[in-house]
């Protein structure tokens, strides 16, 4: 009888490791001995969250080639993270009902086949629907790799250094994505940041294959499909409301009717899931300040950080007339800060509890995107520096103690939900994000453009027509202009499209400062340990 084929305990998936460690009891397994299995999942991970950015420094090029506006922008980055945010919930049901390492690899392949779709979109449409698909595998990816390390890992403190390399691999994945973008755009092409996956994926779905055993899933489990699809299409009507409001206009009698509709199908989701037996999201969870606050705290510090590259990514390329691979270099403070704080938060976590470091890393976000919103744009590479740094450091400081307080609060053999509730908060505060701060930013630029090119040489027929495309998220034609025009022309319009920046970010600034006084007011002092379950344990 081969190890793969041993009698084990349901719903348990294990490292494939020597005898000694895999006959072990559970709590004896190390974090060397999962070093094998933890490398395959980092690598899902990290492909996931680099395409949740990667794709912002790229966005300019799509637009010239594919022809879009700036709502079309914000939806190439909403469309793969409202799917992803939706789809989570379920898929950790998924991956406990037929089985964490079939539903891993599923996704790692539907991920990397999507990723070459996008790369051969004609136009914004296929390129749309393909990033859907991405976010749907993305969706399988992520809490199934977190509930793996739940379950194979031994001690609660072997399980906080897990997650915490795991948190930091995926910072490192999402703030690297600019820099990695940029190299690959300014060289290759918009189409090689999903190019990129394809090897990645390969090579992790080879991996998994053979470091990771499967063992009999939780077939008594019955998945909520109701629940999803009504969770599923409420967000994803409030996106699109919000959206679609800066092309419709907020005096559409639509704006009003999507958000009435998206009001409904949320109410319909908490009445259905306060009746089924075997709900998506069980409600009675929220009950539990040290559930409810971690994620609340996740989706503001991501409701910034989304805001931030998408924003800037485009304002830098298209105004600050910065190369992709210099927008990259722009964000490099940020990225650099990531890999910092990843430990960092690992081991505040595991020696004080979620508490304090949560509470902190909204705090040092709040700082960081306050200090970005009083910059001078225009200023340079340093004048970004510090507020990118603190920006990447509170963001990640925040991600580990939340991660690890809310798989607290639930049962291990529900480790697939409490990993999508906790992914999803987040990546439904990165739609939001894009949606509430991409209409202040929009709204703001519209508003400040007739001003800011009254005095730019123009005819007024030329100049109505600038203001239109500018408004819209397009580049007017300036190839015929000379160089002292264009300029007269593109600073006032950067210098509008930059105050309304700022006063988004002030805006998410707020939010983040709230929710660190949130955290430490409500959420209850916990141990210097944190109080996962350990895997076996009642």
């Amino acid at each position: 009888m081969t190890q793969a084929e041993k009698p084990v305990p349901p719903a348990v998936d294990h490292v494939r490791t020597d005898t000694a460690v895999a006959d072990a009891p559970d709590r004896a397994v190390t974090l060397r001995a999962m070093a094998p299995v933890l490398c395959v999942l980092c690598m899902g991970l990290f492909m996931v969250w680099l395409d949740t950015t990667i794709v912002n420094v790229a966005l300019p090029e799509i637009q010239k080639s594919l022809g879009t506006g700036f709502t079309g922008l914000q939806w190439v980055v909403n469309v793969y993270t409202l799917t992803f945010a939706c789809l989570m919930l379920v898929a950790g049901d998924i991956g406990d009902v037929f089985g964490h390492k079939r539903v891993f690899l599923t996704g790692i392949v539907g991920f990397t086949l999507a990723s070459a779709l996008c790369a051969l979109a004609p136009t914004i449409e296929v390129l749309l629907a393909a990033r859907a698909l991405q976010g749907a595998s993305g969706a399988v990816i992520m809490p199934i790799s977190l509930s793996l390390i739940t379950t194979t890992s031994g001690t609660a403190r072997v399980r906080a250094q897990a997650v915490g390399i795991w948190s930091g691999i995926g910072s490192l994945g999402l703030a690297g994505g600019p820099l990695v973008g940029g190299l690959l755009v300014t060289h290759f092409g918009w189409a090689s940041v999903f190019w990129i996956n394809v090897p990645i994926g390969a090579l992790a779905a080879l991996a998994a294959r053979r470091v990771i055993v499967a063992h009999r899933p939780h077939t008594d489990r019955r998945i909520d499909v109701v629940g999803m699809l009504l969770f599923t299409a409420g967000v994803g009507a409030l996106t699109l409301g919000l959206i679609q409001a800066n092309d419709w206009g907020w005096t559409s009698s639509r704006v009003p009717a999507v958000l009435v509709l998206a009001a409904l199908l949320l109410a319909g989701f908490v009445g259905w899931e306060l009746r089924t037996r075997a709900p998506v999201l069980p409600l009675g969870l929220f009950r539990d300040r040290g559930f409810t606050v971690p994620n609340l705290a996740g989706m503001v510090t991501f409701f910034g950080m989304f805001g931030v590259l998408l924003f800037l990514s485009v304002y830098f390329q298209s105004f600050e007339e910065l190369s992709a691979y210099e927008t990259g270099l722009r964000f490099l403070p940020l990225t650099a800060a990531t890999a910092v704080a990843a430990p960092v938060a690992a081991w505040v976590t595991s020696r004080f509890g979620p508490r304090l470091p949560l509470a902190a890393g909204c705090a040092v976000s709040a700082l960081g995107l306050c200090a970005l919103s009083q910059v001078r744009m225009d200023g340079g590479y340093l004048v970004y520096t510090g507020p990118f740094v603190l920006i990447g450091f509170g963001t990640t400081l925040a991600v580990t103690p939340g991660t690890i307080a809310v798989l607290a609060a639930v049962m291990d053999n529900r480790a697939g939900m409490g990993a999508g509730v906790v992914q999803t908060s987040r990546q439904i505060g990165g739609v939001l994000g894009i949606a509430i701060l991409g209409t202040v930013v929009v709204q703001g630029f519209r508003d400040r453009l007739p001003d800011a090119l009254a005095a730019v040489p123009l005819s007024p027929d030329s100049r109505a027509r600038v203001v239109d495309a500018l408004s819209s998220g397009s580049r007017p034609n300036l190839a015929g202009l000379p160089d002292q025009a264009r300029t007269a022309l593109l600073r006032p319009a950067g210098r509008a499209l930059a105050d309304s920046i700022q006063t988004a970010m002030a805006a998410a600034a707020v939010c983040n400062l709230v929710a660190a006084v949130v955290v430490l007011v409500v959420m209850k002092r916990g141990h210097k340990t944190p109080s996962v379950p350990d895997h076996g344990s009642p």
